[in-house]
């Protein structure tokens, strides 16, 4: 089941990227695609809800769509960290009510998880950003130059090398 859900995932997620790179210049997005090989699918092949035949196949079908030179990869990764604590009262804050009813184990094994997934990250050069630097709700455009000006400078030194 988990598989099938993952290969989804990675269909639509894939999907996605090719429209953006077709399209042409910048943009975001909230979720990569490599977080669903990385965090998620290794998640369920941890948890024994994807065997590891599955696991490996899909690892594999991920290498050979995103992982190759046709695949043009991202100019930067922006890796908004914090302490786990920080992340509670934030995902809190915002207030979304599944959120709410997600249990406290869940958010610490998921920080747990992104925190191995980005220090092994190296598709493309990564920026992290603390989230206790930046309060987007109390000063929102000192905050936005100040992440656009932090993109430019990662984004600049890519094109020297």
């Amino acid at each position: 089941m988990e598989f099938h859900l993952q290969i989804y995932f990675l269909a639509e997620r894939f999907k996605e990227q090719k429209r953006m790179f077709e399209t042409g210049g910048g943009f975001v997005q909230d979720r990569s695609i490599y977080e669903d090989t990385g965090i998620f699918a290794k998640m369920h092949a941890d948890k024994g809800t994807m065997t590891k035949v599955d696991f490996e196949t899909y690892t594999s079908l991920f290498d050979a769509m995103v992982m190759t030179p046709f695949f043009p990869q991202p100019s930067v990764l922006i890796y908004l960290e914090g302490s786990l604590e920080e992340v509670i009262s934030r995902i809190h804050e915002r207030g979304r009510e599944m959120e709410q009813k997600t249990p406290t184990s869940y958010w610490e094994e998921m920080h747990g998880r992104y925190e191995n997934w980005i220090n092994q990250f190296t598709a493309c050069p990564v920026l992290r950003l603390n989230i206790k630097d930046y309060d987007l709700y109390k000063n929102e455009e000192q905050a936005v130059e100040s992440i656009v000006e932090k993109i430019s400078d990662v984004i600049s030194a890519k094109t020297l090398v």
